[in-house]
């Protein structure tokens, strides 16, 4: 099960948290978080109503349908070779000579070899596929818009893991993956900077100890210092306006592009092989055939799937019409459309 159907599952069957322990109200949204912002290549398209970024983990694409597929597959391929192979010696014996198909037992192995294979089709349609559509046969990403005039966040994920749910921005918590983050106490600078900047934002009903959402947005910044610049990023442009923020100078593309597939797995090796030390170098060198075979397995995902895309009611939301006036996402009907 991949990340975002774990969160779903988790928000649905036991969204409680716990009052009584330390929470924080996240990095500020009236607060710079950073001097410098950056887009840390995960930004699709910059408009002045609305910003389009991408998830988190899409760089794990393809490898569970994979790893679901590869034994059963293998299995099937054999039994519906052996029945090929047994169909055709059943027949050449009834064409070609006297010998009975019963006396060596040709007959019955051929009803077994097609049993098996019969069975191993339905265990592969009602347990393998259900599996195998997390990765393909869906949705390529999870697509998140940032809409500063609705003041809304929507969240495209794939149906599997709760497909579209719009979040009300100013109720957003943001922070980071360490631990420093979730303390309410002052830390020190080294704790400060522990983890590997990825960005969270969950949306949090303390009067019933709810999580409404949770989501992980973007790719994962490297250092903490990186993510809170991506944070900052985000902030300035819902708070400040799109001229605030720069545009982004490394932007991934929609599709299904074998170098974008590369650019997911291998994006964050520069930075390591600059500031990493000889330790990561061997490592990465190590690591580097496993990630080239990730990439291909992504590729293929997104082979295999469709573009995410917003229903109109979304995509015009903030917009101008034609009389002058802003197109509310509220005044229009959102069938299939949760809010949180």
């Amino acid at each position: 099960m991949l990340m975002e159907e774990s969160i779903a599952w988790g928000l649905k069957t036991s969204p409680e948290v716990d009052s009584t322990l330390p929470m924080t109200e996240g990095m500020a949204h009236d607060k710079r978080a950073a001097e410098r912002p950056i887009s840390n290549a995960s930004v699709f398209k910059r408009t002045d109503t609305y910003l389009d970024v991408c998830g988190q983990f899409e760089a794990q694409r393809g490898m569970l349908g994979f790893a679901v597929c590869l034994i059963p597959l293998w299995l099937i391929g054999i039994c519906a070779y052996a029945s090929v192979v047994s169909i055709i010696d059943i027949a050449n014996r009834l064409t070609e000579s006297d010998i009975s198909v019963h006396e060596d037992g040709s007959s019955v192995f051929l009803v077994v070899a097609i049993s098996l294979l019969c069975g191993l089709i339905w265990i592969f349609r009602k347990l393998v596929l259900p599996l195998a559509r997390i990765d393909y046969f869906t949705t390529r990403r999870t697509l998140i818009r940032f809409n500063r005039v609705t003041r809304k966040v929507y969240v495209h994920n794939r149906p599997s893991a709760g497909g579209i749910v719009v979040h009300d921005w100013d109720d957003a918590r943001a922070t980071l993956d360490n631990p420093a983050a979730f303390s309410p106490e002052p830390v020190s600078e080294k704790d400060a900077n522990l983890g590997h900047g990825r960005l969270i934002l969950c949306w949090v009903d303390m009067e019933v100890a709810q999580m409404r959402g949770l989501i992980f947005v973007g790719r994962a910044a490297g250092t903490a210092a990186r993510g809170r610049a991506w944070w900052e990023y985000i902030r300035r442009y819902m708070e400040e306006g799109a001229e605030s923020v720069p545009q982004p100078f490394l932007r991934p593309w929609k599709g299904a592009w074998p170098h974008m597939s590369l650019l997911e797995v291998f994006y964050l090796y520069p930075e390591r092989l600059l500031r990493g030390g000889p330790l990561w170098w061997v490592l990465l060198s190590c690591l580097a055939p496993l990630d080239l075979m990730r990439a291909t397995l992504h590729w293929l995902a997104m082979l295999l799937c469709v573009e995410p895309t917003f229903p109109p009611e979304i995509e015009s939301a903030g917009l101008i019409d034609g009389a002058g006036l802003t197109i509310s996402s509220s005044s229009t009907s959102q069938s299939g459309v949760k809010s949180c």
